[in-house]
């Protein structure tokens, strides 16, 4: 035989690790102990044998040069007393020059002899006991060196597994010989136990009888006894018995169950208990030798006072007594229990039971991997034919969706070879317009019934389609499982992958067959060919959505510098607006009532009001700030709107405006946005007539909607609503664009710079009101859309802001006025003159700034425009508070809305006595100055009085 060189290495590296790193030759070299082990009975008899077995055993296992001592007192044969005193001459004649490192002591014979003796014959020397029964700590008082285990036999155990395993018993005999030290201990502690069984067990006392009177005893036992054997070795008329004699004659002489709570006592009738291991013992003593050895002082290790014992029973005794092995506790041993065939020849059946499962497992893996083999050149034919699937979408990117759909369908009909493949699509709303059927001999598009797909699948389908996963449907009992919705297909295997993005759903892809599951593979091969159509898809659209998002950038843009150039132009007519009515108000002052030019004159006050308005719908139409909800009147608001549009609307347009209006016409909404809905409407009817002769008619009336009115939208709630319509008789909207005009970016006038916003802002500013927007169309006939929004049922009432304090406007005072347009500067100053103020009129706030710093007393009053070069009119203020603080101050500006409102509180913090928004009446000018100088005039007053 060839020798491996690398084992053969192997083997030499470990030999050499053990003999340097085993412990016993380390300690071979080190130093050599002495130790006696001091037996209480002779060689040979079980216990005794048992405790040595263990001292051996682990003194063989501590890896210590050792030499050990084993000396027998007998004193089964001979009383303790009638021993002692010899022993203690043999010993110390014996072993006079011999020093022991520590003695080992097996029971209470041998424990009670070195308490006596040790200091005499073992000056010192460390004692670990075992065996030692009914072991207190006071038996040690006053000695030191002393340490071991305690024999603590759980004899309330085994009397608990009589009464488990014989629950009828009334009696329990205790059978003692009650001559021995230890047979004494026992029957005491088994004396004590019994007593917590008090009531259902009596016990009988079967020690200190020599063996034909404990036989007669025996004999004449009550059926419901069991017998507990505590030691019966030695007896009173002197008769010595072995283990095995004792325990067989009992279990003859009785007939009932005999139980011990020695390991040793089994083998010859003892039935089993709660056993405590002599081998146990030994080596807990043994340890505690090894470790004073070692170095371990004695006071460190105390006394092992209790130990686990453990279950055991006998065989042949269970058999003996119809016993069965389910009513022993868990975890017990049985012992003698007959090898059965297989664990005689246990070796050989195993070897040919692994021989034959190896074949079986070498002929079942091969099958497997035939079958795997083929499954795998099927599964590679499969994903080829999906890879060039996947290539062949390539070429498709730019076909219609609906193309992509259907070849994706074909394809997936085929992978799966599935018997028909069907795809739903729906739209924004959740409708199902349209669904492609695939079959062997079909494969096209038709119209869908047009219902969202709540109302058109039942609870089992809108489950599939909520899981937003791929998933195998096996109909078993259920129905659903079988029937595809709309009735497209029933089939007893399903594959299903809903198509979602985001919360809304675009489809449901199902393929089906009559039998063979579907696999994972086949939601792989789903998922992926899905994925590549979706990927295609979304990229177009992410690419036509960037094309749109810069379109209506461009549009933001352009509509923002409109604002922008709005917002001045508008600031501009203020200015002029503001000095053509100051002046037309004093000329109509001027103008004597008779006189024909002072009703032109009024006319042309009209025009300058007007003039107002229009500006302040400008300024509103440009802005961008999000204004609060508010009460607004809607016909009002409506004829207020048609007024801008009018003049934005072509000639050929016929506008037609009608109101059925019964209750309060007020809506909660931000007019800018109801000004937006009105607008986009509008003009989005302009754009279907364009070009041509048509008429746009403009309707508002009260809606009450309730479960009674078939016509009203279901999605709307019940309640009065207020409806706008927006009617054209325009080109009308075809069938396939009707769905997606509320979509945001989609245009069917992207060549005429139509952006796509325009209806889907207004679904949205609907929305925001819990409104609704619906849409009638026919092509070549016009569109109405229909705008529902919730009618305010207690308006807040108007107040009348334009209403004139007729009080005096007059005044003395000395006024500096400062504005850079010098109409306006001309008609402020005069108007004021003529109230009787002392004006000194500026352009030029700089210029203003030196007046007053010259001389800061000589004026009661500032009147300034906010928007002025060098220094605004918040700013002049500012640097009026370090050279005349006293002085107050009053500004006006175009400013209005929500800005106003952050402007006015502004000038509050720089202490601005009052704002005046442009345009202003002359009158509503006067009273304000003749507010603020009153107030400085009471203050004024006030403080020389408390001085």
């Amino acid at each position: 035989m060839k020798k491996c060189p690398v084992c053969t290495i192997l083997l030499m590296l470990m030999l050499s690790c053990w003999a340097v790193f085993s412990p016993a030759k380390a300690q071979a070299k080190g130093h050599s102990f002495t130790v006696l082990v001091l037996n209480s009975y002779h060689i040979g008899y079980s216990w005794g044998e048992s405790v040595l077995n263990g001292i051996r055993r682990e003194l063989a296992e501590s890896g210590l040069s050792l030499k050990v001592h084993y000396e027998f007192m007998d004193t089964k044969f001979y009383s303790p007393q009638a021993v002692e005193q010899p022993l203690v001459q043999l010993y110390k004649s014996k072993y006079a020059t011999t020093h022991f490192d520590a003695i080992i002591a097996s029971d209470n014979n041998a424990l009670n002899f070195l308490i006596a003796h040790r200091d005499t014959l073992f000056p010192k020397t460390p004692v670990t006991f075992c065996g030692v029964t009914r072991f207190r700590p006071e038996m040690l008082q006053g000695r030191n060196g002393f340490t071991g285990v305690a024999e603590d036999v759980d004899v309330a155990g085994t009397i608990s597994l009589i009464l488990r395993l014989f629950p009828k018993t009334r009696h329990i005999g205790l059978v003692s010989g009650g001559v021995t030290t230890s047979s004494k201990n026992n029957l005491e502690h088994a004396l004590e136990e019994v007593r917590d069984f008090a009531g259902r067990l009596d016990a009988i006392n079967l020690s200190g009888l020599n063996p034909q009177e404990l036989k007669k005893r025996l004999e004449t036992m009550p059926q419901d006894t069991a017998l507990l054997y505590l030691s019966y070795y030695r007896t009173p008329d002197g008769t010595v018995l072995d283990v095995d004699e004792s325990t067989g004659l009992v279990a003859e002489w009785s007939g009932v169950p005999v139980f011990s709570p020695w390991l040793y006592t089994m083998g010859n009738g003892v039935m089993g208990g709660r056993v405590v291991s002599g081998a146990e013992q030994g080596r807990k003593a043994a340890q505690l030798a090894v470790q004073i050895l070692r170095g371990t002082a004695v006071e460190a290790l105390p006394v092992i006072q209790s130990q686990e014992s453990k279950t055991v029973l006998d065989y042949r005794q269970l058999k003996r007594f119809s016993l069965s092995k389910h009513l022993l506790p868990a975890g017990s041993e049985v012992l003698f229990e007959p090898e059965t065939l297989f664990y005689k020849y246990r070796t050989s059946l195993i070897i040919v039971l692994a021989c034959f499962l190896w074949l079986t497992l070498t002929v079942f893996v091969l099958l497997w991997l035939l079958r795997e083999k083929t499954r795998a050149a099927q599964e590679l034919q499969r994903r080829e034919e999906r890879l060039q699937s996947l290539v062949a979408l390539n070429d498709l990117a730019e076909t219609p969706y609906e193309q992509l759909i259907q070849f994706g369908l074909d394809r997936l009909q085929h992978l799966l070879q599935a018997k028909k493949a069907l795809a739903l699509t729906f739209d924004s709303r959740g409708t199902l317009k349209r669904y492609c059927l695939c079959t062997a001999s079909e494969l096209g598009w038709h119209d869908g019934p047009g219902l969202q797909y709540e109302q058109l699948f039942s609870p089992f389908w809108l489950e599939v389609l909520h899981k937003k996963t791929v998933q195998r449907i096996r109909a078993g009992a259920e129905s659903d499982a079988h029937s595809w919705p709309c009735e497209t297909g029933r089939f007893a295997q399903s594959i299903a992958l809903p198509v979602w993005e985001g919360e809304r759903v675009h489809g449901l892809i199902l393929l089906g067959r009559d039998s063979g599951d579907f696999s994972r593979a086949d939601e792989q091969h789903l998922m992926l060919l899905m994925q590549g159509i979706m990927d295609i898809i979304l990229k177009r659209r992410a690419r036509e959505r960037q094309e749109q998002l810069e379109s209506e950038l461009r549009h933001s843009q352009k509509m923002e510098a409109i604002g922008t150039v709005a917002g001045g132009i508008a600031h501009d007519f203020n200015n002029i607006i503001s000095a053509i009515s100051s002046c037309c108000e004093l000329a109509l002052e001027d103008i004597p009532s008779g006189n024909p030019a002072r009703e032109d004159m009024k006319q042309s006050l009209k025009a300058a009001s007007r003039g107002k308005q229009v500006i302040s719908r400008i300024r509103t139409f440009c802005s961008r700030s999000e204004a609060p909800a508010e009460s607004v009147y809607f016909p009002a608001l409506v004829e207020e709107c048609l007024e801008l549009l009018t003049s934005l609307l072509p000639s050929t347009v016929e506008l037609r405006v009608e109101q059925e209006i019964s209750g309060s016409g007020t809506v909660v909404a931000d007019p800018g946005d109801l000004h937006q809905i009105l607008m986009n409407l509008c003009l989005n009817a302009d754009h279907a007539m364009l070009g041509q002769q048509g008429t746009l008619r403009v309707l508002v009336r009260e809606v009450c909607v309730s479960s009674s009115l078939a016509a009203a939208p279901p999605e709307l709630s019940e309640g009065e609503y207020i409806c706008l319509t927006v009617e054209d008789t325009g080109k009308g909207i075809s069938s396939e664009v009707l769905p997606r005009i509320f979509d945001p970016f989609f245009t069917t006038r992207k060549e005429h710079g139509g952006t796509g916003l325009g209806l889907s802002t207004v679904q949205e500013i609907c929305r925001k009101y819990k409104g609704l927007v619906t849409v009638e169309s026919e092509e070549g006939k016009g569109s109405a859309f229909h705008v529902f929004l919730p009618e305010e049922e207690h308006p807040a009432e108007d107040v009348d802001t334009h209403a004139k304090e007729h009080v005096s406007v007059r005044g003395t005072e000395r006024l500096l006025v400062v504005d850079d347009d010098p109409e306006l500067l001309y008609s402020v100053a005069k108007y004021l003159s003529r109230q009787g103020y002392q004006v000194r009129s500026c352009s030029r706030s700089m210029e203003a700034l030196e007046l007053v710093r010259n001389d800061p007393d000589q004026f009661d009053l500032l009147l300034a425009d906010q928007i002025m070069p060098e220094l605004t009119g918040s700013g002049l203020a500012w640097e009026l508070l370090d050279c005349a603080p006293d002085m107050p101050v009053i500004l006006y500006s175009g400013y209005s809305g929500e800005n106003a409102d952050d402007f006015v509180q502004e000038l509050e913090a720089l202490g601005v006595a009052a704002f005046i928004a442009k345009p202003f009446e002359n009158h509503e000018l006067g009273m304000q100055v003749r507010r603020v100088l009153t107030a400085k005039k009471e203050r004024d007053d006030g403080a020389s009085s408390h001085n």
